[in-house]
Formats: C-alpha cells, structure tokens, sequence
C-alpha cells in the first residue's frame, strides 16, 4: 500500500493463519513439559513432607526405647477386636476421647504441622464429603462432620501409609499373628536402610474415597501368584498416586486386583531415616533371599 509515498506492510490472511498454527504447536509440545515440571515439583513436596513426618517417627523413637509407635496404639477394632474404642483405623467414629492414640497424633508433637500428612498429588483430603460418605466407602458411621474434628479425622486416615509389617498393629485379622511385625521395636529390623518405614502418597483404593483423597494409614504389599514369605494378613490396600494410574481393585477380589497397576513414583520413608522416590513395582519386589533361603518382600519384610 502507497499511500503519499509511504509504503505500509500488513500481515496476509495466510501469514496470520501461518502464526497461529505455529503458536498452537509450540503450545502442544509445551504444555505437557509444564505439566510435568508440575508434577515433579508436587513429588519433591511430598517427598519432603514425608521425610519430616518419618523424623518425627524418629525422634518419638528415640524417646521410647528405640520403639517406633503403633498404627493403633490402644488396640484395632477390626476383625472383631474386642478390646478397642473409636476412632480406629479406617473408622474415625464419633467418639474423640481416642484421638491422642493413632500413629500420626502420637507423632504430631514431634511435628506440629497436620498439612504434612497431605501429598500435593491426591490434595487436601475433603473431610466434610468423607465423613458423610463414610458408611458407603467404609461401612462404618463416623458421625456428623465437625470441622473441630478433623485431627481425630486426619489420625484415623493419613496419606502417610505405615508399613504395618514393622510397626505393631493389634488387629485380630485371621492367620495374623503378631510375630508376623517387628514390634516398632528398630533393633528388630535387619535392613533399617532397605525397609519401608510409611509411603507417603497412599489413599484408599476406592473411586469414591480417592476422589475426596481420603488417606490409608496402613499399607503392605500384595502381589497375586507370586511366593513370597508370609507376612500374614489379607492383601494390602493402598494407591500410589503420583504420575500414573492408581491401582484398581480390592482385596476381596485378589486377581483382580493388579489391573490397573501403577505407572507412577511413590515417595518412600525408610527406617533408617532416609527418603527417595521408588516405582511401585520396584517398591512390591519379590526376590530370593540367600541367606534365609526363601523368597521375601525385599522393601517390607523386615525379618531377613
């Protein structure tokens, strides 16, 4: 365009189109990258959240004779324990009076921090959507939602998941025995730097309970078909939810219980005191121990 002999440059219909299709694809290679990037700063948040949750364990060790707290330390109510009172594992129920008893209230001393119990992945756990939901994903009755309550909540259900093989679980589960747990007992453990002491990202393996990231508290591993040494007690229930799909499926359906397993990394506490990253299938490792001559949970199994 001439216009009193200045000349004007305009972009075509094309050249724009051009742009815009350029845009756009740079904005698809990039997007995922940020995604990523995302997530990865979420794990390390969650990785350090349980590194301060497993120093609190720690610590409450070692003002207890080297002896790590229980995931119930005034006995389970599961399978019919006779000798227990709400709130419990997995049953926050409406009575309070038991709050200071569950593994994380016990260590939160040592912490004063509630929030560390939450992985940035699954999010702040929705209590009031929990609690009155809990009779369709639990089967039990907790009660009326009371923002007062959520500590009593929080103890009952952590994402900071305990290896139940370690620490001393009193649940009367069938073919449970308690010889099968080292008690919390730390010079029990043979690998302290090898055994899992929490995972640190674990909800309950229930659509509805992992939409409101309500937490497991306990976790130990179950792999259909393979022989690995006993460690007593039903399969383990627990998703990883970090970069991938959660595993799907529930105990009382064992083979099926492997169908969506988990692509993903779990933050990983260890009874040493160390933290790190793992893949759920290295994490679930069956491998042959020499020297006890049988197959064993590498990560869980405490005994060898």
């Amino acid at each position: 365009m001439n216009m009193l002999g200045t000349t004007k440059r305009a972009f075509t219909l094309i050249e724009l189109l051009v742009v815009i299709a350029i845009i756009a694809i740079l904005a698809a290679i990039l997007f995922p990258v940020f995604a990523q990037a995302r997530e990865a700063a979420r794990q390390i948040s969650c990785v350090s959240n349980t590194k301060q949750s497993n120093l609190g364990a720690l610590m409450y060790a070692q003002d207890y004779d080297e002896t790590f707290p229980q995931l119930d330390n005034n006995g389970s109510c599961l399978y019919g324990n006779p000798v227990c009172a709400k709130p419990d594992w997995g049953d926050a129920g409406p009575n309070s009076v038991r709050q200071g008893y569950m593994y994380w209230n016990v260590v939160q001393p040592y912490i004063k921090n509630n929030q560390l119990t939450y992985c940035p992945s699954a999010g702040k756990t929705n209590w009031a959507a929990a609690v009155a939901g809990a009779s369709a994903i639990f089967g039990t009755d907790w009660g009326t939602y009371d923002p007062a309550r959520e500590s009593v909540y929080l103890g009952s259900n952590s994402q900071q998941a305990l290896n139940i093989q370690v620490i001393n679980w009193w649940g009367n589960i069938p073919g449970y025995s308690r010889a099968d747990n080292a008690g919390g007992q730390m010079a029990s453990i043979s690998r302290p730097a090898e055994i899992v002491l929490d995972v640190g990202d674990s909800t309950w393996d229930t659509n509805q309970a992992a939409s409101y990231a309500i937490g497991n508290s306990g976790v130990w591993p179950y792999r259909p078909n393979v022989n690995c040494a006993n460690l007593g007690g039903p399969a383990g229930w627990t998703w990883y939810v970090h970069k991938g799909k959660a595993r799907k499926g529930d105990p009382s359906t064992a083979p099926n219980y492997e169908g969506g397993i988990n692509s993903g990394m779990a933050s990983i506490s260890f009874c040493d005191g160390h933290v790190k990253s793992m893949k759920h299938t290295q994490l679930e490792r069956c491998d042959f121990n020499t020297s006890a001559n049988l197959w064993a949970w590498t990560y869980f199994d405490w005994r060898y």
